[in-house]
């Protein structure tokens, strides 16, 4: 039990390190407040892979003895998974609560602007400013991050479980 859970909480750490490591970097470029941010986050997507697929080869060949079934693996992934994401949800409260506290305003001014350009009335800009502004709190940003990684680590695993189990080997 404990190596499979070392192992496991190990990989998700690290990945969830990375991941905030990340989203860290991006606002010391300046990437937050640009147009470009838009598509920096994909990285954070291609991190969760990553680590996903090593956690569940390291589990793999370290607890396991080089045997996993599928549903082993997408267990395995489920767990790396959470502590990931329990990872960048500490992270994600911490940025917009300390580190980048006026990210809700970039946010609201973003969707303005957009919204300016629709020809959109100003009650409708007035009401999706205060929607904007309930999002982006740190909370329930960060609970949403959570269950956003928990949804993609889980997508994740299904396809990454299905690529790392190892044949079954029939008697004859």
């Amino acid at each position: 039990y404990l190596p499979f859970m070392k192992t496991l909480a190990v990989y998700g750490l690290i990945t969830g390190l990375v991941i905030s490591g990340w989203m860290y970097l991006e606002f010391l470029a300046g990437f937050h407040g640009s147009a470009v941010g838009r598509y920096t986050g994909f990285a954070a997507l291609l991190f969760t892979i990553l680590g996903i697929y090593f956690g569940i080869r390291a589990y793999r060949n370290k607890v396991k003895a080089g045997k996993i079934n599928f549903w082993q693996g997408v267990l395995a992934g489920v767990v790396i998974s959470i502590f990931a994401g329990l990872v960048t949800a500490a992270f994600t409260f911490a940025y917009l609560q300390y580190i980048n506290p006026g990210f809700v305003d970039f946010m609201v001014n973003l969707k303005r602007q957009t919204l300016e350009q629709q020809g959109a009335t100003d009650v409708q800009i007035q009401s999706n400013e205060m929607v904007t502004r309930e999002i982006f709190q740190p909370l329930p940003q960060a609970l949403r991050s959570f269950g956003g990684y928990l949804a993609a680590g889980c997508l994740f695993s299904l396809i990454i479980a299905g690529l790392l189990k190892t044949k079954r080997q029939y008697e004859a």
